[in-house]
């Protein structure tokens, strides 16, 4: 190395006329080190300014998130106000107050303070509340409800109630009529937690290591800050109030412009401290509006996630620091210097890249701490991100969806690809697709009701590179709204049976009263004897089968502890007899008499029998069969079977019978619930059940038939009663009637 070197001095000093061209070299050789450190200079700020503006993003998908959670919320205690409104507003109902109770713990974790039913003289007429709320206040502020007509389920103003010294909480009303529009009638009122209702969506969000959300109203007043003190406050007051000395023109002017007005968006301001640090510093904001029905028309809710700019700067900021150092030790020599710089060159992008993977692990990091499916999808529909929550929801990893559609993920007897480009063509019109409930399969075969929010991303300039696709499980409440429905309907079903059956006992009544006096003056014996004798006992049957139906539609106060198995089967043989000898059906009764008395309630137990009976007489009224109950008891279990001879269940549908929702009926003759239900009403006594199969689709040569087995078990009583004879009364034969 030493003899290279003289060389080179050498010849520089012995040639002169190659200083010109050396000198040249070296001022072209600092040009370009200036240059070199004016691209690495820019290159480092527009990579800080990429991770930052990715950061941001992420933070707005988490504000997104909490914004949907409130929307979600609000939308859940809305659905259940007008429910429980319209379950009052029926004569007698909920007279042992069940349904506020039930209503009220349930709305205690998203903020009910309180749920009172008001005269429409003003009186509290019952309800339930946190202690130091004061319903009697509640009942004279009539102006706490929504102005307009309350019989829509809207937000009233916000208050602003002192919890504790030096601590606000936000409260608002929730109100809905009790009766017609346009009449005198009652009202049910809700005061409701704002703060505690936005806390459940906003107190778990970390965004980075110490990044928080807020929330604040159209007017600018803190609904929500993890800093307690501001909660109830102006957001414009507060700060100052605090550091009088920071101008926060920029935090204001988002605010305004944009916040206030619903807008999203994101941005950067400055703040004049973060979790106990004071002073200036400098945060990122990502902000979105909450999107419910249930604000009232230009009532504004926005929610705002924010973390310093420290977060993503200190990586970048440590390798900026080092790459000045290294320039200005390269300066010290010409040659080593420009060989230093190709070297460090080359480190520094290997370091860049390393920080930039480890910047891509954070983001992904808060991608996969929703609890919802995120996912991102390409303009083909391709998935390019799958999250913790999709793999949680659907069963697939991010290897098995990464690069393939949503296809696999369609129920067969869909067109997956027309109904993935018409979510697609609604995004692109609209801007967004919100609220869009679709069926979608599982990798293990289930399937779930989702609701799906889709949102084009646009590149910088302008153009859509892909989606964001958020999607949540409502299979659960779709079964509650389900279930609701139909129980309204089945007892709107039962008072017009009782209606209808007390207007045929009228005519009953007196038909047997005239029989019973033509039968005083005919003779015994003779021919006009026997008729009147057919005709009475024809109406004792008639009258049999209307007090049956009677008994069947009575809806019971209370559920009874214990279940007569045998006494139940007669009671449903009763009311279908007829329905059975219209289908040409056969029915074999072999139940025995004498069974052990089971754990649950009557009328639920005959729900059962009776909806097993109807789907085999459904599947039997082509070509008629046979129906066959029999029970047997085994080890403390009573065991009921309910048999036909009809077509059978395949294979390939024998996994999916009990899933709600799911039948093999033509459209408009089933819900698809009615065997779901019934797996419940069983389920809810601790019993079981289960069913046998042989299709004539699977086995056209063997005779086909199903039958379904429901297990109960024994209630003690019974158990003991049974050791105790002597002690055992006989049961009392009622027939059919009760």
């Amino acid at each position: 190395m030493s003899t290279l070197r003289r060389r080179l001095f050498g010849a520089v000093g012995s040639d002169h006329r190659l200083r010109p061209l050396t000198v040249f070299g070296l001022a072209l050789l600092f040009v370009a080190l200036a240059v070199a450190v004016f691209l690495v200079y820019q290159n480092a700020g527009i990579m800080l300014e990429q991770i930052r503006d990715d950061f941001n993003r992420q933070q707005l998908i988490l504000a997104r998130q909490a914004a949907a959670q409130v929307d979600a919320d609000l939308g859940d205690i809305g659905v259940a106000i007008e429910s429980l409104a319209h379950s009052l507003a029926e004569a007698n109902a909920d007279e042992d107050g069940y349904e506020l109770r039930a209503f009220f713990e349930w709305g205690r974790p998203k903020g009910v303070l309180a749920i009172v039913v008001v005269s429409a003289d003003g009186r509290i007429v019952t309800g339930h509340h946190d202690r130091g709320i004061d319903v009697e206040a509640m009942a004279r502020e009539v102006t706490a409800c929504p102005p307009g007509p309350v019989d829509r389920t809207l937000l009233g103003p916000l208050r602003m109630d002192l919890a504790a010294p030096e601590a606000v909480t936000v409260t608002s009303d929730l109100c809905h009529r009790l009766g017609p529009a346009g009449e005198a009638a009652g009202l049910l009122h809700v005061r409701l937690d704002v703060t505690r209702l936005l806390s459940r969506a906003m107190a778990p969000i970390r965004s980075g290591r110490t990044g928080y959300a807020w929330a604040i109203d159209g007017e600018g007043v803190f609904l929500y800050h993890p800093d307690r003190e501001f909660i109830g406050r102006s957001a414009f007051e507060a700060r100052q109030e605090r550091q009088p000395y920071i101008s926060f023109n920029e935090i204001n002017h988002i605010m305004k412009d944009q916040m206030l007005l619903g807008q999203e968006g994101m941005g950067v301001y400055l703040s004049g401290w973060h979790r106990g640090v004071e002073g200036q510093i400098q945060k990122l904001i990502a902000f979105t509006p909450v999107p419910s029905a249930a604000l009232a028309p230009g009532q504004v809710w926005s929610v705002a996630v924010v973390a310093p700019t420290t977060e993503v700067a200190e990586a970048v900021q440590r390798v900026y620091r080092r790459q000045f150092a290294a320039e200005a030790a390269l300066l010290l020599g010409i040659l080593v210097l420009g060989l230093l710089a190709i070297a460090y060159q080359r480190r520094l992008s290997a370091s860049l890249v390393r920080q930039m993977g480890r910047q891509e692990e954070y983001m992904l990091s808060i991608l996969n701490s929703s609890a919802d499916a995120i996912v991102f999808i390409d303009n083909e529909n391709h998935v390019q991100v799958w999250n913790r929550g999709a793999e949680l929801l659907f069963g697939y990893s991010a290897e098995e969806m990464v690069g393939h559609t949503f296809r696999r993920l369609v129920p067969p007897e869909i067109d997956a690809e027309a109904e993935l480009r018409r979510i697609q063509e609604e995004a692109a019109l609209k801007g967004f697709v919100r609220d869009y409930v679709a069926t979608r399969i599982t990798k293990d075969g289930r399937r779930v009701a989702v609701d799906i929010t889709r949102t084009p991303v646009h590149s910088e300039k302008g153009e859509v590179i892909g989606s964001t696709v958020i999607i949540r499980d409502v299979t659960a409440k779709m079964e509650w709204e389900q279930q609701i429905y139909h129980t309204e309907k089945l007892a709107s079903i039962g008072n017009l049976a009782a209606g209808v059956a007390h207007e045929i006992n009228n005519p009953l009544a007196v038909m047997l009263g005239f029989t019973d006096l033509l039968l005083e003056r005919a003779q015994p014996g003779t021919t006009d004897y026997q008729d009147l004798q057919v005709i009475a006992e024809s109406g004792k049957s008639a009258r049999k089968i209307v007090e049956n139906l009677l008994g069947f539609a009575r809806v019971t106060e209370g559920l009874e502890d214990t279940v007569d198995v045998h006494l139940c089967i007669r009671t449903v043989c009763a009311i279908v007899k007829n329905t059975l000898m219209t289908a040409k059906v056969e029915l074999v009764n072999e139940v025995p008499e004498g069974l052990p008395r089971v754990c649950g309630d009557s009328r639920e137990y005959q729900q059962v029998i009776f909806n097993l009976i109807n789907n085999s007489v459904a599947v039997m009224k082509d070509e008629g069969g046979t129906l066959t109950l029999s029970a047997s008891v085994e080890d403390g279990w009573v065991h009921l079977s309910v048999s036909d001879t009809g077509p059978g269940i395949p294979d390939r549908i024998k996994a999916r019978v009990f899933d709600p929702f799911f039948t093999t009926k033509k459209v408009g003759e089933g819900t698809g619930l009615g065997l779901s239900l019934c797996y419940g009403i069983v389920n809810k006594y601790g019993g079981e059940m289960s069913f046998t199969s042989r299709s004539h689709e699977d086995k056209p040569d063997e005779p086909s038939g199903t039958t379904f087995t429901v297990s109960m078990p024994v209630c003690e009583e019974s158990r003991s009663t049974d050791l105790d004879p002597e002690d055992q009364e006989g049961p009392q034969d009622e027939g059919g009637a009760r």
